[in-house]
């Protein structure tokens, strides 16, 4: 029964993170000898035949009057760094991978901003190898680099592999206009300071990786969901340009927000948020007992001196932070849209957010976007609309038609979003080395009455334990993996990391690192567009030509018979049009579902 709990536990944690974590192990470094990199200037460990770097800072801590700044460089290096731990995870809530200690309303520390390094253990100071750059998921809001293991995949394949933290939820991207009132710098007046995390750790590793053997023009950021998404903003930031040759989002997302919705009071409308920093420090401000209601508060913050307010920014006890979006998450207000994305400032992101039609307006370097079939069960299964838990140890599917329909269009959705739509764009500026990917493996074991591969499916997350090489998920394995399907699973595993592994090199996957691969093409007008990955047992490895098109998919959903009312059909394309910004798409759901109003 306690497996069983578990399942839930984890489940309902990447519902909350958005991303699938690994668990590490705990190492004991003084039972290890030292591996020094060639400068000698850190100390690491080897493990899992490979050599490792861990906890390595790659900015100063941004605490105090650096919270909510842009992160500073180190001002010096120090000799013989011991590099044998992970450092801190960024604050965040509890989860799986990191458990709370104490009674606050948070885990880590904002003393956060640590790098780890993956070496195969020939490494040369004459021949430099491919640095693949990992970007971890959990909605912008959870998850840290500790959690991921990437020895497989740097030894079986002579990758440099670097996974990094960077400032997560509102300590990340948070925009309020006293910033701009107090700073000349534009990248602190931004909001985007985990994006500028992200690029800093990317001139450190320009500096430094040739010190673990890596190649600093050879570089490929990849990252899943919130990672992935950040992938995309790197790709759009003119700061990031010439930081990184390659790049892959899985699962990601483009949509960005403006630095006035962000910031301005909520007001119950689409454009408007519970989250935003305005409203938030209005709410700290009723909880401190500084104001008698919202109402009040509001008009104090507006009469407040901007250098005043920042310093109580930075001052302010985290637990409180934390604790007011607590309850903003408790509240069932309309509007409210908690997870941070990305800020178009017109700096560190274009005013007009992520856009791929022209190639002035993003890094021009080889690309993979891909998703998961049913990215989407990941999160019905734990929506009452669609599932039950019974006696808190079970997940039943109530109607499993509607369960595969809805995720049906909503895994197309961000499919569109995540994929089609950027290809299509970037094609259309005259790009060709553009990659996609659809992952299709869905052949995970059941327990009692719960069959994983129709719950689950090709879920959110499930990629990562194949792209990794582990064929591990926190202990969640033994449920996806069974002596029947885990011999063509880890067939199909290391399929996938070839074919990472050979455009990391290369700048094309095509038919993997041993050239034993069905040739991965790249995207084009007509014909063939992405790439199927599924396991042997099933469809396999395959080419497939289909694309996908908003206003095709609001079609073909309102004419399905599958869904027998109107107001269903309405109710998802609501969904679905929340994330759109194609005009034909957007005026079939006005016309056919709000008519007028």
């Amino acid at each position: 029964m306690n497996s069983m709990k578990n399942i839930l536990i984890f489940f309902s944690v990447l519902i909350i993170s958005s991303c699938a974590i690994q668990s590490s192990k705990t190492i004991n470094p003084e039972k290890i000898n030292s591996i020094f990199s060639f400068s000698e200037k850190y100390a690491g460990l080897e493990q899992n035949n490979t050599y490792q770097w861990l906890g390595i800072p790659y900015a100063q801590a941004p605490v105090g009057s650096l919270r909510w700044k842009a992160p500073r460089v180190l001002e010096s290096d120090t000799k013989n760094f011991k590099a044998t731990k992970f450092g801190n995870a960024c604050p965040q809530r509890e989860s799986v991978s990191i458990e709370k200690k104490g009674k606050g309303e948070y885990v880590g520390s904002e003393d956060c901003l640590f790098l780890n390094v993956f070496t195969p253990k020939n490494i040369s100071n004459e021949k430099k190898l491919p640095v693949m750059f990992w970007i971890h998921g959990g909605g912008n809001t959870s998850g840290e680099s500790g959690s991921y293991d990437f020895s497989k995949l740097s030894a079986a394949h002579n990758l440099i592999i670097v996974s990094i933290n960077y400032r997560l939820g509102f300590l990340g991207w948070f925009y309020h206009p006293s910033f701009s009132e107090t700073s000349n710098s534009l990248e602190d007046r931004s909001g985007n300071f985990g994006t500028l995390d992200q690029i800093l750790a990317l001139k450190w590793v320009e500096k430094n990786i040739e010190d673990f053997g890596g190649d600093k023009n050879n570089v490929t950021i990849f990252g899943e969901s919130a990672g992935g998404h950040n992938v995309f903003a790197l790709l759009s930031s003119p700061l990031a340009k010439g930081l990184f040759h390659k790049a892959i989002s899985q699962s990601g997302a483009t949509r960005t927000f403006t630095l006035k919705e962000s910031s301005k009071f909520f007001d119950n409308k689409k454009s408007s948020f519970l989250t935003s920093s305005k409203e938030i420090v209005s709410r700290l401000l009723v909880n401190a007992e500084l104001s008698q209601d919202l109402f009040e508060a509001n008009i104090a913050q507006e009469a407040m001196n901007e250098f005043k307010l920042l310093e109580t920014l930075q001052k302010v006890n985290l637990d409180e932070v934390f604790k007011v979006y607590g309850e903003i998450e408790k509240s069932k207000i309309s509007g409210n849209k908690s997870i941070p994305r990305v800020l178009s400032d017109g700096y560190v992101l274009p005013k007009k957010g992520m856009n791929y039609s022209n190639s002035e307006f993003y890094n021009d370097v080889p690309v993979i976007f891909g998703t998961n079939r049913d990215e989407t069960k990941l999160f019905a299964a734990m929506k009452s609309d669609y599932s039950t838990s019974l006696f808190n140890r079970m997940i039943i599917v109530r109607n499993q038609e509607m369960y595969d329909v809805t995720a049906e269009y909503a895994s197309n959705n961000w499919k569109i979003s995540a994929v089609d739509n950027p290809a299509r764009d970037m094609f259309s500026s005259g790009k060709r080395d553009i990659f996609a990917y659809r992952f299709d493996w869905d052949e995970q074991g059941k327990l009692l009455w719960m069959d994983f591969s129709k719950i689950f499916g090709a879920a959110h997350a499930m990629e990562i334990p194949f792209i990794t090489g582990t064929m591990k998920l926190l202990g969640i394995e033994r449920f996806m993996f069974n002596e029947d399907n885990l011999p063509d699973a880890t067939r199909l595993s290391i399929a996938m990391q070839s074919y990472w592994a050979e455009f990391a090199y290369t700048g094309n996957p095509g038919k993997g690192r041993d050239k034993n691969l069905p040739e991965w093409k790249a995207w084009t007008k007509s014909g063939d567009k992405f790439l199927i990955l599924d396991s042997a047992n099933d469809q396999g490895i395959v080419m497939s030509d289909i694309e996908l098109k908003r206003i095709e998919e609001f079609k073909r959903l309102y004419a399905d018979t599958r869904i027998k009312k109107e107001q269903t059909k309405c109710k998802f394309l609501a969904n679905l049009a929340d994330n759109a910004y194609e005009k034909n798409a957007l005026n079939f759901f006005n016309n056919k579902c709000l008519k007028g109003e």
